[in-house]
């Protein structure tokens, strides 16, 4: 399958699955919202499942390509790190505007693709810890005054961003990040 053909179907299964939920949503619709034919999509996808969960992966992989590309400016570590949990701290499904519909694809997300959310997650875990390891050799951060591990501060920092993307309302999400990196920042100074 070109990269083309599958970006096209998994935009239209986005459109699809925003506007009418999981179980709102079948292979026909899909198809329809994605411009291509029913059996076209039943060659490329099993089932809607299988459409969901590449549109979650799709998501996680452009999450992670932003991140890349933070990492290769030159800034420092608590800068990165606040910009690479704002990335992570939006959701894959920020563009639905139904909070039912909302609900229903965050738990089918769960059921459904919990491998490819706890992988980014996993992801995240190395990105930071990176970052981390960077700014400590350089002296940019210590980690003497809160006596952890830059392993065990970005596994914190994963949980902690994870925590406030789930019981935050979505306005309050970057606010409440920013505060915490900056409680991070104070905790590490040099």
């Amino acid at each position: 399958m070109s990269s083309d053909t599958q970006q096209k179907m998994i935009d239209g299964a986005c459109a699809c699955f925003f506007k009418h939920g999981f179980r709102g949503s079948n292979m026909s619709l899909i198809s329809q919202y994605a411009g291509f034919s029913r059996v076209t999509l039943h060659k490329h996808f099993k089932n809607k499942e299988g459409v969901f969960r590449a549109m979650c992966s799709d998501y996680q992989a452009s999450c992670n390509a932003e991140c890349q590309l933070i990492l290769g400016q030159p800034a420092p570590c608590w800068q990165k790190i606040e910009q690479i949990t704002a990335i992570w701290s939006k959701s894959a499904f920020d563009d639905v505007h139904d909070d039912q519909v909302l609900r229903e694809l965050i738990f089918e997300a769960s059921q459904v693709a919990c491998d490819i959310f706890e992988e980014a997650h996993q992801d995240l875990e190395q990105l930071l810890l990176g970052v981390l390891d960077e700014a400590l050799a350089n002296d940019q951060i210590s980690l003497q005054a809160c006596q952890l591990s830059s392993a065990q501060l970005a596994t914190i920092i994963v949980a902690s961003t994870s925590g406030i993307r789930t019981h935050y309302p979505r306005e309050q999400i970057l606010q409440a990040s920013h505060q915490l990196i900056e409680l991070y920042r104070l905790a590490t100074r040099v």
